[in-house]
């Protein structure tokens, strides 16, 4: 008896640690961040809806720096990653679910700003408008090179601060990036309003690693069309533009 009860166990094993998975993500807001001492955001959110839909059960859950946690997430199995851009370079390293979200990177305006009227980079530039950037992004580097005024700040938080003490007339944001940023400032994403589309071409995604039990990969992709055809995915979404 003892023996057939140890072959259950043993036989039982290898899909209750396959059914589990390890989770590792930068501390990227409003896509993740910590509060409270607990793992929130917008990417976090879409992911524990599809975790507890799909009975997927977690061993760890950990920040750490993107270089390292893109390393972990492409060489250990069953470790998956979010928020995560979708590249040519990057297609067969994971298995991809998704897309939680667009990448649109907008120029914006404050709306009581009426003065400021633009709807091409040629317009901005002809007018001789400041655009509030981050030093070394992509953004800001693309912006340089084709002549725009740029001014450039340390960080987000600080060229949101630009903006509203009037020491920029225009910015470069991720939609959601903004909402959040402004809301910590003491004003809200209400109060922008979009000049220009600079990039829309990318969305972003939940990944796990390609050799990932496919029973898992399965399961959360089937949860996350279940999100998605509900309407829970664009409820959560909103509650992250407010």
């Amino acid at each position: 008896m003892k023996f057939f009860a140890f072959f259950i166990i043993a036989l039982y094993q290898p899909t209750l640690l396959a059914e589990s998975i390890d989770i590792i993500v930068e501390n990227y807001p409003p896509y993740a961040y910590k509060e409270n001492g607990k793992f929130t955001g917008l990417s976090t959110d879409i992911t524990q809806h599809i975790l507890k839909d799909s009975g997927i059960k977690v061993k760890s859950w950990a920040f750490a720096p993107w270089k390292r946690a893109f390393l972990l997430a492409t060489e250990k199995p069953g470790t998956l990653l979010y928020t995560v851009v979708r590249k040519p370079n990057r297609e067969k390293l994971f298995h991809w679910i998704g897309p939680i979200s667009d990448r649109n990177i907008y120029i914006y305006k404050l709306k009581k700003r009426q003065d400021i009227k633009a709807s091409s980079l040629e317009e901005i530039k002809s007018k001789g408008y400041t655009i509030g950037t981050v030093i070394g992004t992509a953004a800001t580097e693309q912006l340089k090179s084709e002549g725009l005024n740029v001014t450039e700040t340390v960080n987000y938080e600080q060229t949101v601060h630009m903006i509203l003490l009037g020491r920029t007339d225009l910015v470069v944001f991720l939609e959601y990036s903004l909402a959040f940023l402004a809301k910590q400032a003491g004003s809200n994403y209400a109060e922008f309003e979009k000049i220009l589309l600079l990039d829309g071409s990318k969305k972003y995604y939940i990944v796990i690693q390609k050799n990932t039990d496919p029973n898992i990969v399965e399961r959360l992709q089937q949860s996350f069309d279940k999100l998605k055809s509900s309407g829970t995915l664009t409820e959560i979404q909103r509650q992250y533009l407010q």
